[in-house]
């Protein structure tokens, strides 16, 4: 009998220790924040370490369900949550469960909710942002100030930025090579053969040997609604046996630093985070779309400099086969892709000799422009040229026969009579027999 008793209280201290050990291993819920936007509920739960969640909604009373795994919940976080509402947002409810917290948000009407999963950045753990829209909500983005094309659209704008320049030489190297010199040649080329492609457009943040300063090329970029920022540079090192070029992107680092500054500056500045001004929102709502923006923004970053790097294999020696991260002050645009190229060792006896050459920095420029092209066709923002092309291209010729009428047109060709209009720019149904029309792709 003493044996079984024994056993019993070893069976029991065992799961004793290992429901010990799982709650150890759950993460925390550390706060809960609430902003609200015209039409635009968030709430943000920040977290010590990243959870599992389920959002889904209920009805008959309308409200949002979001189950989240292994995680704990403080006292003083369940006493801030009758603090809690926005204009659909009632209360918010709370029932610890044996494998997480649920939380129930109360509505006054019916949402379209979503949820987020945001990674840690700087002072902020990672964090699952909900989204409750109710009504009508408007998108708000960057008014492009560009000259339109026909149809309204619009050029791919590619901002070029050689670096240094004026009173800094940048590196000075073998041969008595000057990066500022280099990259300033390689940015003209690069631009001239960006201009020379149908629905592109290069704006140089300088074209003379002028000095600029590192957050004015930044500036430059976003004035010129930029969809990407390349700053062109040569490298130098104390060993002149290293050489190659490479290519780099924001780190999360550098990322975290600046929503850091952006953040401290948020009541009296007017800088446009994708179109959004941060001077007039609260800092939740602030370090969301910060947050958002620049992860979005490496992420591009990233892809399109894999790219570039593709295309300059072609002609240079590689430093390195990826894409390298680092907190460059010129790349720390919330709102603008950017990359940074680095062309070569200018302490290398053998790149600077071919730096020195007008031919070898031309074939650089190529390069570049190649890969940047070539990234942007197969990902060509809404409303340009190329995404008009894009969809478009697959398209046929139909030449209007007697007893035609656009909506038999549509239906023998299986695409809508709203797709046929816009493909050939009809301001209504009126067409007429000898008339061409293109037909889009189905």
């Amino acid at each position: 009998m003493h044996n079984k008793f024994r056993n019993l209280l070893f069976v029991v201290s065992c799961f004793v220790l290992l429901f010990v050990s799982m709650r150890a291993s759950a993460g925390e819920i550390r706060d809960i924040r609430v902003a609200q936007q015209k039409g635009v509920t968030r709430i943000v739960f920040e977290l010590s370490k990243p959870a599992e969640h389920r959002l889904f909604p209920l009805s008959n009373p309308d409200r949002v369900v979001l189950d989240m795994s292994n995680v704990t919940l403080s006292q003083d976080v369940v006493n801030s949550l009758s603090a809690l509402s926005s204009d659909v947002l009632m209360r918010v409810r709370y029932a610890r469960r044996q494998d997480g917290v649920r939380f129930v948000l109360d509505l006054s009407k019916k949402v379209r909710a979503k949820s987020t999963v945001l990674p840690a950045s700087g002072k902020y753990g990672p964090r699952i942002l909900v989204e409750l829209e109710s009504g009508s909500t408007k998108t708000i983005s960057s008014v492009k100030n560009l000259a339109k094309l026909s149809g309204g659209k619009r050029d791919i704008v590619i901002a070029i930025d050689p670096g240094h320049g004026g009173k800094d030489p940048g590196a000075l190297g073998k041969y008595r090579v000057r990066e500022k010199d280099v990259v300033l040649s390689i940015g003209k080329e690069l631009a001239r053969r960006i201009n020379r492609v149908e629905g592109y457009k290069a704006v140089l943040t300088r074209s003379t040997d002028k000095f600029i300063k590192l957050r004015e090329r930044s500036r430059i970029a976003r004035e010129a609604n930029a969809d990407l920022l390349i700053s062109i540079h040569a490298d130098s090192f104390t060993k002149s046996s290293a050489r190659g070029a490479s290519v780099w992107a924001l780190s999360l680092s550098g990322k975290s630093s600046e929503m850091g500054r952006w953040l401290a500056q948020q009541e009296n500045a007017a800088d446009l985070v994708g179109g959004i001004s941060l001077d007039d929102k609260d800092q939740v709502l602030a370090e969301v779309l910060l947050d958002m923006s620049m992860n979005s923004t490496i992420q591009m970053s990233l892809n399109v400099g894999e790219s570039v790097l593709d295309d300059l294999d072609n002609v240079a020696k590689l430093h390195k086969s990826s894409v390298q991260q680092a907190g460059f002050v010129v790349l720390k645009s919330p709102d603008i892709p950017s990359i940074l190229v680095e062309t070569g060792f200018v302490s290398n006896s053998t790149e600077a000799k071919n730096l020195a050459s007008k031919t070898y920095r031309y074939q650089l420029a190529r390069a570049i422009a190649s890969g940047v092209i070539s990234y942007f066709t197969q990902n060509a923002p809404k409303g340009t040229l190329i995404a008009w092309q894009q969809t478009h291209r697959n398209g046929e010729t139909y030449t209007v026969t007697k007893g035609d009428t656009l909506s038999d047109i549509a239906r023998r060709n299986r695409v809508s009579v709203k797709s046929l209009r816009e493909a050939n720019t009809l301001k209504n149904d009126v067409i007429w027999v000898g008339q061409k029309l293109l037909i889009p792709a189905s």
